[in-house]
């Protein structure tokens, strides 16, 4: 009972800041700073609520306006295909990462733990031109013209987003990787599954990594707006047909409401599932 009172309670608070955050461009009027017209922004938002069915936006091909809701559908889709593809493909290559680091020697390690914290120092911005750079070049030296570095209207672009959001996410995991496994190692619990002969394979996939999943997990959920702010960088660059690139087209209070709880939600029941599915027995504590 306490965990469904401290989820509800979390959801309830949330939403109240969402309604708060999306009323904040009402502080701005005519490019000054009006604190008094944010009580009467809230009013609106909070009322906004009872009829998001009415709320429409400029459609520049029909050259009207039309409903908001049924519209952000194929944009959620698309946000939604990249973030996820990219987030399954960045953890796949942490695993094989994590493994790889654990079973190396001491130089090794050092060339890795070195290598992934210079790596995610690297600004996001330099992914997004240098696959932009990758493309170009390909297409200059082989022809090869398959990959887009851009999208038009209404058209789809995929693979370089992932590829970018892909290795902002990776290069991200593996420098906590890198930390939590040194810590990990020198765990007691570890020190007597080696001393019983535990074989390197079985230690990593049956005993160091479940101790990491609930942490790791923890540290994702935390940092998910980092992630969520470059994927909003990366579509509006790359000219995705996604959430993120709509709001910065239209930046009306209305619509920026819908798109925070169309945005928060998902997150809050993949939340509330996460932590259902993941075994007490993992989180240790934490």
């Amino acid at each position: 009972m306490n965990w469904i009172a401290r989820k509800s309670s979390q959801i309830l608070i949330t939403c109240i800041v969402l309604v708060g955050i999306s009323a904040l461009p009402s502080l701005v009027g005519q490019l000054e700073f009006v604190p008094s017209n944010y009580w009467g922004g809230l009013q609106q938002q909070f009322s906004q609520l009872t009829k998001l069915d009415e709320i429409t936006y400029f459609n520049v091909t029909a050259q009207r306006e039309l409903p908001l809701l049924p519209a952000i559908g194929p944009l959620m889709k698309e946000t939604v295909i990249i973030f996820m593809t990219s987030l399954v493909v960045a953890v796949g290559f942490a695993l094989v990462y994590a493994y790889f680091f654990y079973r190396s020697g001491r130089r090794v390690r050092t060339v890795l733990r070195q290598t992934s914290e210079t790596l995610e120092m690297v600004p996001d911005l330099f992914w997004l031109i240098f696959t932009q750079f990758l493309a170009i070049t390909l297409y200059k030296k082989t022809g090869f013209d398959r990959i887009e570095v851009a999208g038009g209207f209404a058209e789809y672009i995929r693979f370089l987003p992932i590829v970018t959001l892909t290795l902002t996410i990776l290069f991200f995991f593996l420098k906590w990787l890198t930390k939590h496994i040194l810590q990990e190692e020198t765990t007691p619990f570890l020190e007597l599954a080696r001393a019983k002969g535990v074989k390197p394979v079985s230690m990593f996939w049956k005993h160091l990594l479940p101790n990491l999943v609930y942490r790791f997990y923890l540290f994702f959920r935390s940092n998910l707006i980092t992630v969520l702010s470059s994927l909003l960088i990366i579509e509006y660059l790359f000219n995705v047909q996604g959430i993120f690139r709509f709001i910065v087209y239209n930046p009306s209070m209305p619509i920026l409401l819908v798109i925070l709880f169309v945005i928060y939600i998902p997150i809050f029941l993949v939340d509330v599932l996460a932590e259902w599915l993941i075994p007490d027995a993992w989180k240790g504590g934490v």
